[in-house]
C-alpha cells in the first residue's frame, strides 16, 4: 500500500487496537507518556542520539519533513532538559506530527496550548549543552525499543508503537475491524447493554477450564 494513504488510515485506528491486532509489535517503556497534544500520531522516525547535548537534537529538527516523528534518546543525561517550547514550536511549524524524548523536556505552558504531541518521562528547567558533534539519523533505542530511520512510530495518550511500513500494512485490515467491533460494542453499552452478551465470555471460559482450544471474542 502507497504510505501516505497507509498512515492516513492508522491515524483512525486507536494505538491499543493496533497492538491487539499484533501483539508482538513493541511498544515503548510506558514511563514515556504524552505532555502535550491529542488524537493518534503516527509518521517515519527521524532518529537523534542525545547524551543531553542539543546540537543533535537541532539537526534533527532540522533534517525533519513534514509528517515525521522526531526520535530522541537523551536516557544517558536524565537531568537535563533535551527539547521544550522552541524545539516543538519548530517542529509544528514544520508539520512534524511529533516529537519523543527518551528523557526530559520543559516549557509545558508552551507546549500545551500548542496542539502538539510532545512525549518525554517527565520535565526539567535546566537544558543541556549545545557543543557535541551531532549524530543523527541512526539506530538507536528508546524506552527499551530499539528504533530505525524511518521506522513507522504510532503514539496516542496510551503511548508509542513502532512497526516497519510492511508490519503496519499486514496488521491494519485487521485492526481496523476490531476497532468497529469494539465501536459497536460501545455502543450498546452506552444503550444500556452489557458487555457479557457482546462477547462469548461463557462459552470461552468453559473450553478454557475443559481444556479446549478456544478464543474470547466479541459476537456482534
Amino acid at each position: 500500500m502507497e504510505l501516505d494513504s497507509l498512515l492516513t488510515r492508522a491515524r483512525l485506528v486507536p494505538v491499543s487496537v493496533v497492538s491487539d491486532a499484533d501483539k508482538t509489535l513493541p511498544t515503548l517503556d510506558h514511563g514515556i507518556r504524552r505532555l502535550a497534544g491529542e488524537g493518534t500520531v503516527v509518521g517515519r522516525a527521524v532518529t537523534v542520539q542525545s547524551d543531553g547535548d542539543l546540537l543533535s537534537v537541532m539537526e534533527g529538527l532540522e533534517v525533519a519533513q513534514p509528517g515525521d516523528v522526531l526520535v530522541i534518546d537523551a536516557s544517558a543525561s536524565p537531568t537535563v532538559a533535551v527539547a521544550g517550547g522552541l524545539f516543538a514550536t519548530e517542529a509544528h511549524r514544520k508539520g512534524l506530527s511529533a516529537i519523543v524524548v527518551d528523557g526530559l523536556v520543559r516549557d509545558l505552558e508552551t507546549l500545551r496550548p500548542l496542539g502538539f504531541s510532545v512525549y518525554a518521562r517527565g520535565t526539567c528547567s535546566r537544558s543541556g549543552p549545545a557543543v557535541a558533534a551531532p549524530r543523527t539519523q541512526l539506530p538507536i533505542r528508546c524506552g527499551g525499543v530499539e528504533v530505525h530511520p524511518g521506522t513507522l512510530v504510532l503514539g496516542d495518550d496510551d503511548g508509542l508503537l513502532v512497526a516497519t511500513p510492511e508490519q503496519l500494512d499486514a496488521v491494519l485490515d485487521a485492526a481496523e475491524a476490531i476497532h468497529l467491533r469494539e465501536e459497536a460494542v460501545l455502543a450498546k453499552l452506552r444503550d444500556g447493554g452489557s458487555l457479557f452478551a457482546s462477547m462469548n465470555f461463557q462459552e470461552h471460559r468453559a473450553n478454557v477450564l475443559a481444556g479446549t482450544p478456544s478464543k474470547l471474542g466479541f459476537v456482534v
